[in-house]
């Protein structure tokens, strides 16, 4: 199996981390099917933090026959939306894509147009903004376990047009995962990629972005680590001033535990955290975490029965628990 791509060495221990925790927001998720094969969507979410509730609808409607796919929204910001795919019609694998956005307050509206050519070797898309002035050319292909993409870009208005070019590679083997990107624009071309080596278990991955309008190097991240059945152990430097380091584990089947460490360069003080997700049946799963700072997070979800799940998290000042500045989250999805 092929190694990781470098942004996903440190997944198992983020995922303990961040994946059940959502603080000082309200989310109400709902998705329903109507009889006749429309999907409907409704989401509503308030945010206690900055006290701003937000809710949208969407409605999508798939015509197989005839390979027409309708879709609607809208949300409290007052856009309305409205896209028109058309798959597999002019010819196998082409597909057609319009879509146009209003806002009633300021009568403005949005049109977009997306053409896209999908053969086995080689996919095609070309898109046509009409807000931003915008054409976008894209072209992927694969070979074997090499996928190349290369995309161009002109955008702007009458005064000023700006042209941008991107290509990028990506390569997969059982013990390697090389990525890169290179990116034109006026100033000159900017390098950025990352090779991740993997043996018996091993891993060594090295990430760059190199500026050659500056001749530097603005991004200069190396990783190693080791990875079994049900341990992760991983280590990080960023930059050269920053040191980080986690260590996953899999005790059993339902229990999962994690921790983390980071040191920054002129700073004395060492951050570190701990992390546990326990899940206590088919359709129970806990969690907590606590950091240096003695700030406790927990998170509590329940498939309250098919299509119904509970989520609630919150964080605690454990230091001052009288002062205030808890946070709490709750979220519900419906999926009929």
């Amino acid at each position: 199996m092929a190694p990781p791509k470098f942004g996903d060495l440190n997944k198992q221990v983020s995922d303990i981390f961040n994946k059940g925790y959502f603080f000082n927001v309200f989310k109400l998720d709902v998705k329903t099917r109507t009889a006749n094969g429309v999907n409907f969507n409704v989401i509503g979410e308030h945010n206690t933090e900055t006290a701003r509730t937000f809710g949208s609808l969407e409605t999508k409607y798939v015509v197989p026959e005839y390979g027409l796919t309708f879709l609607e929204k809208w949300n409290t910001d007052n856009l309305l939306k409205c896209e028109i795919t058309a798959d597999n019609q002019l010819a196998q694998g082409f597909k057609v894509v319009f879509d146009a956005s209003l806002v009633p307050n300021t009568g403005k509206s949005y049109e977009r147009l997306h053409f896209g050519m999908k053969t086995r070797p080689l996919s095609l898309d070309i898109t046509s903004q009409s807000y931003s002035a915008k054409l976008q050319i894209r072209v992927r292909t694969q070979v074997n376990k090499l996928r190349l993409t290369g995309s161009y870009t002109h955008a702007g208005n009458n005064r000023h047009w700006k042209k941008t070019a991107e290509l990028r590679t990506a390569y997969t083997h059982d013990k390697a995962h090389v990525e890169t990107n290179v990116a034109f624009d006026a100033a000159g071309p900017i390098l950025n990629g990352a090779v991740v080596l993997g043996h018996q278990g091993w891993l060594a991955g090295y990430q760059y972005v190199f500026n050659t309008a500056r001749s530097m190097l603005t991004k200069n991240n190396f990783a190693v680590g080791f990875r079994a059945k049900d341990f992760t152990l991983y280590a990080n430097m960023n930059d050269a001033n920053e040191v980080g380091g986690s260590v996953y584990q899999r005790i059993n089947d339902r229990l999962e535990t994690g921790v983390q460490l980071a040191w920054t360069a002129g700073s004395n003080q060492t951050r570190f955290a701990l992390a546990s997700k326990y899940q206590l049946d088919g359709q129970t799963v806990v969690g907590a975490k606590v950091n240096n700072i003695c700030q406790v997070g927990l998170s509590f979800q329940q498939l309250l029965r098919p299509g119904v799940k509970l989520t609630l998290s919150a964080l605690f000042e454990a230091k001052n628990l009288n002062a205030g500045g808890h946070k709490v989250g709750l979220g519900l999805e419906l999926d009929s």
